[in-house]
C-alpha cells in the first residue's frame, strides 16, 4: 500500500508537467498567426509546432469552438474572439485604466505622441496610445513586439527589473540573439537609467524618431510598465532635455499613485 501511495504520488507532478505541456502547445498554436503570416494551413501548423497533423487537428478544433480560430476552406486564421478580448482588455485592464487620463494630458501638454508599454516574454508591447499625428507612421506600434534591448520603451522598463531577472532575461536573449551585448554593458546601461529614472534613444525603432520614457510601478515598487513621449528628433530638439524627461517621469509617477490607489497592482 505504502509502494502504491509512493507511486501515484510521483506520477502526479509527471502528469501535471505533461498536461502543462500540452496545453501551453494547444495556446502556442495563436503566437504562429502574424502580420507576417496571416492564415497558416494544417499542415503548415502542424510542421511549426513539431506535433502530428492529428493532433494540429485538434489544436484547431478545440481554439474554433471558443472562437479564437476560424477555418476559411484550407486557411486558419484568427477568430473574432480576438477582437472580443481586446476589447476587454482596453476598457479593463488597471494599468491601461491608471494611463490613460495623464497620457492624454501629456500628449495634449507636449504635442507628442505617448505610449504605454508592458514586457510580454522577451519583448516589449505597446497597449495603449494616445496620438498627436493623425496617421503616424511608424515601424513598431500598437501591438508589435520590440526587441528588449531596442528602443527607451523597452530599456526603461527591463532596467527597473529585479537583479535576478534582470540576470535571467539577458541570459535568455544572449541564447536566442548574437547581436545582445555582453552582459556587462547591458547591466551598466540598466544601471545608467535607474540612476537617471529615465531613458532617452534616437532612431533606434523608428527612424528620425526620439523617444523618452519612465518606469510606471505598481504595488511593493515592482515595475510594470513603461510611458514614452515620442515625436519627430527636431520636434523633440525644440524641448530642453531635462523638461521633457522631468514630464514623462512626472506623468510616470501620476500613473504609479492611481495605480496604488486603483488597489489591483
Amino acid at each position: 500500500m505504502q509502494t502504491d501511495a509512493l507511486d501515484e504520488a510521483g506520477a502526479e507532478p509527471a502528469l501535471r508537467t505533461a498536461s502543462e505541456s500540452s496545453l501551453s502547445r494547444l495556446l502556442g498554436t495563436l503566437g504562429l498567426f502574424s502580420t507576417d503570416s496571416p492564415s497558416l494551413t494544417v499542415e503548415e501548423i502542424a510542421t511549426r509546432l513539431g506535433v502530428p497533423k492529428s493532433t494540429a487537428y485538434r489544436y484547431i478544433q478545440e481554439l474554433s469552438k471558443v472562437g479564437l480560430l476560424v477555418r476559411l476552406d484550407r486557411s486558419i486564421t484568427l477568430g473574432p474572439r480576438i477582437i472580443e478580448l481586446d476589447r476587454c482588455i482596453r476598457e479593463s485592464d488597471p494599468v491601461i485604466r491608471a494611463a490613460a487620463p495623464p497620457m492624454r494630458e501629456l500628449a495634449e501638454q507636449t504635442g507628442l505622441d505617448v505610449f504605454l508599454s508592458k514586457l510580454y516574454g522577451h519583448s516589449i508591447i505597446t497597449v495603449h496610445t494616445e496620438f498627436n499625428d493623425p496617421l503616424p507612421h511608424l515601424r513598431y506600434g500598437r501591438g508589435r513586439p520590440v526587441p528588449v534591448p531596442r528602443g527607451a520603451s523597452a530599456k526603461a522598463l527591463v532596467a527597473f527589473l529585479p537583479a535576478a531577472r534582470l540576470r535571467r532575461l539577458h541570459q535568455e536573449l544572449a541564447s536566442e540573439s548574437p547581436d545582445t551585448p555582453p552582459w556587462e554593458a547591458f547591466y551598466d546601461e540598466a544601471q545608467r537609467i535607474r540612476r537617471e529614472g529615465y531613458c532617452r534613444t534616437s532612431g533606434e525603432l523608428n527612424a528620425g524618431k526620439t523617444g523618452v520614457s519612465a518606469p510606471i510601478f505598481g504595488r511593493g515598487r515592482l515595475v510594470v510598465a513603461s510611458v514614452t513621449a515620442l515625436g519627430s528628433d527636431a520636434r523633440l530638439a525644440l524641448f530642453d532635455a531635462g523638461a521633457i524627461a522631468e514630464l514623462v517621469q512626472r506623468t510616470a509617477h501620476m500613473i504609479s499613485v492611481r495605480l496604488s490607489a486603483d488597489g489591483h497592482l
